[in-house]
């Protein structure tokens, strides 16, 4: 099921040696033996690692709650945040920590009050005691108090009006911590608390109170869609005299996301405006729209000239954003990717290559004019992927070029388009026979790439060889796991070599060894402490992409990742949030301590990341109450949905509900003529299971 989550990756080949990377199982029952230490550092030590484990380390909140009871300050601090890291696994906890909430001890109040958030419903028994701490004179426990009753009980009407009142006097405390979490409190209460927002805000602006106004459209822009009821507000903001306050409203319409019919031409005047910072904010904002703000494509054109550098890296980037609906801005942004500076030339170039198959053209000028450019022209060809093909003559002369940079880029750029190169064949069994070190590496990536059948027995016999050349075999190696990834030994054999390559300092490298991996599924389990231990120390994102996913094909044998892939279900890269919420569900049940934190993202994302969540949840709590909730989705996205292995999973997700509607059916029905033969055989047994 990767295919769900694919994006257009750009990666390059060249397999290098270097120690396998080993990762050890978090050992917590030697944690929780030092937890019952005399020694307070230690115990306060083990209580930070537990706690850095999040919620695998459930089998120690006993021994968590003990030190809470008994400690040091410190240790008992240590602990307190450690249960609210395990989440509400740490129920059992909720007593003491209410207990804590009558100490007089500040920061075990506060971190007790955090701890009872993360906790989440299950606290509610503790609501009554910290709604007494609404009225605090200390800001830090105030806010604290308010965020965490929202959190132990949003259904609670009563709390309401109480909770939304002590977070917004908190905005304009001075103390950034305060203030900050005060903000996020509100934007994770959504839309209960945007009407208080909106009377806060008239109220700021008509006392001339810019700044307060600032703080609340942040607040609002924080919220994302939820915040949709504020549009009205913050397009008539995009009038004020106070360009600041413009920019901040003009912010919140973009990450709010909504009606762009009224909302992308209300922001594109603002293109046209004197100062640099309001037109590069709009640019910005205009992108967070897509292909829905192609009106704005000629204004946004215009500024990739304007005077101020910034302004033209926020144009560009809102043209990417925009993708192949911005098909008329090629020549300008062609044309600034030209002119530089290195800044706006790498914007513009990745611009192009979100745009795709109209910037071919241009950038097959650049190589036929061997432009001083022609190394990232032909990058942005490989990114561009299949729809590059019209480029594959003059790839395929470059591939002969003296240059080997230029030479092995080409090479790696005609296995990006995949099977669409299958032309160049011919050319590159050619380099796999003729060429040595890394330009016979990138001939092996390129043919594995377009699907060569040619080129397997070759690669396989190179394989086997005895060879000093350790790069060259582990090339071919992975190429065989690319072709054969069902095959045992073939897995067994690729592995230790993909597993090096995770170490690698080039992340183009360790983004292709990952995905490899996970092609292997089940069969790569031994790959998971490797993969784990790569995932903590990843910083490149398109590398956590492929190693979350290699871990989610794993499934249920590398759930000890669970608390490393968690925090990506609430990245601010939508990619990152998909395929993390993926790997829970792949996982099953032993996500369970997730649930809560997926049922906030709910509240906080698209309708289409909806629906993955709630299928997600599906997974990870088959009840029938999961199920009701998710079959309006997955009835919506098995005929809808672009992507065909999506519609199978929504076909077999409605089959396993068992849910007979005649909604339900009529969309099976549908599915069930689909051209693609996997979803129509999916909808198919799904309407047997349900009985049509």
């Amino acid at each position: 099921m990767r295919q769900l989550l694919t994006a257009g990756l750009f990666l390059g080949i060249c397999l290098l040696s270097s120690d396998i990377v080993s990762a050890q199982a978090p050992d917590i029952n030697s944690l929780i033996i030092q937890l019952e230490s005399e020694n307070e550092d230690k115990q306060a030590l083990a209580a930070h690692h537990l706690g850095k484990l999040g919620p695998v380390s459930k089998a120690a909140v006993p021994a968590l709650i003990r030190v809470v009871q008994g400690g040091s300050v410190s240790s008992r601090s240590e602990a307190i945040i450690a249960l609210g890291k395990i989440g509400p696994a740490a129920a059992p906890a909720v007593p003491e920590l209410t207990k804590i909430l009558r100490s007089n001890s500040v920061i075990l109040k506060f971190n007790a009050l955090k701890a009872l958030r993360l906790i989440g419903p299950a606290s509610r028994p503790a609501a009554k005691q910290i709604a007494t701490l609404l009225d605090s004179n200390n800001s830090y426990i105030k806010v604290a108090a308010a965020w965490a009753l929202w959190a132990v009980d949003p259904e609670n009407k009563e709390n309401q009006d109480p909770v939304i009142k002590a977070l917004l006097s908190s905005l304009d405390i001075s103390i950034n911590e305060v203030s900050s979490d005060a903000a996020v409190a509100l934007s994770e209460i959504g839309e209960p608390a945007v009407k208080p927002l909106l009377e806060a805000l008239k109220k700021e602006h008509s006392e001339n109170h810019h700044t307060g106004c600032e703080k609340i459209c942040d607040v609002i822009a924080q919220m994302g869609p939820q915040g949709a009821a504020a549009i009205p507000t913050l397009l008539e903001l995009l009038n004020s005299e106070d360009q600041t306050l413009v920019w901040h409203a003009a912010h919140a319409l973009g990450a709010i996301n909504a009606n762009p019919q009224e909302v992308v031409p209300a922001l594109t005047k603002l293109l046209t405006s004197s100062s640099p910072i309001v037109r590069a904010n709009a640019a910005l904002a205009i992108g967070d729209f897509g292909a829905d703000a192609k009106s704005a494509v000629p204004e946004l054109s215009k500024l990739l000239s304007d005077s101020e550098l910034n302004v033209k890296l926020d144009a560009a980037a809102a043209l990417g954003e925009i993708g192949p609906n911005a098909s008329a801005a090629v020549p300008q942004l062609a044309a600034a990717m030209q002119a530089g500076p290195t800044s706006l030339t790498l914007t513009s170039a990745s611009a192009l290559a979100s745009i795709g198959e109209a910037s071919v053209p241009a950038l097959n000028e650049m190589l036929i004019n061997d432009s001083r450019l022609k190394l990232l022209a032909i990058h942005v060809l490989g990114e561009i992927g299949a729809s590059s093909k019209t480029a594959i003559p003059e790839l395929l002369k470059l591939t002969k070029s003296d240059d080997a940079e230029i030479r092995e880029t080409a090479i790696v750029s005609l296995g990006e388009m995949g099977p669409a190169a299958i032309s160049a064949e011919p050319e590159l069994l050619n380099l796999l026979e003729t060429a040595t070190g890394k330009t016979r590496n990138t001939a092996v990536y390129a043919l594995s790439k377009i699907g060569s059948k040619k080129a397997l027995p070759l690669i396989k016999k190179y394989a086997e060889s005895s060879s000093d050349d350790e790069r060259f075999q582990l090339v071919c190696a992975w190429a065989l796991l690319r072709a054969n990834p069902t095959d045992a030994a073939t897995v067994k054999a690729a592995l230790p070599g993909l597993i090096k390559v995770l170490a690698e300092e080039n992340p183009l490298l360790r983004r292709e060894a990952a995905n490899a991996i996970s092609l292997a599924g089940p069969l790569a389990k031994s790959a998971t402490p490797n993969l784990t231990q790569a995932l903590e120390q990843e910083q490149n994102q398109g590398v956590v992409f492929e190693l979350i996913t290699a871990l989610a094909e794993i499934g249920p044998p590398a759930a000890s990742a669970i608390p490393l892939i968690t925090p990506y279900v609430s990245s601010d890269n939508p990619m990152l949030r998909v395929v993390a919420t993926y790997a829970l569900a792949r996982f099953g049940k032993a996500a369970e301590a997730t649930v809560p934190i997926l049922e906030q993202e709910l509240k906080k994302n698209s309708a289409d990341e909806n629906s993955i969540t709630l299928w997600a949840l599906t997974k990870i709590d088959p009840s029938p109450e999961r199920a009701k909730a998710a079959a309006p989705a997955m009835t919506e996205l098995v005929t809808a949905h672009p992507n065909p292995d999506a519609r199978v999973e929504a076909a077999i997700s409605l089959g396993e509900f068992g849910i007979n509607t005649p909604e339900i059916k009529k969309a099976l029905k549908t599915a069930a003529k689909d051209k693609d033969p996997g979803v129509k055989k999916a909808a198919e047994a799904a309407l047997k299971k349900l009985g049509s």
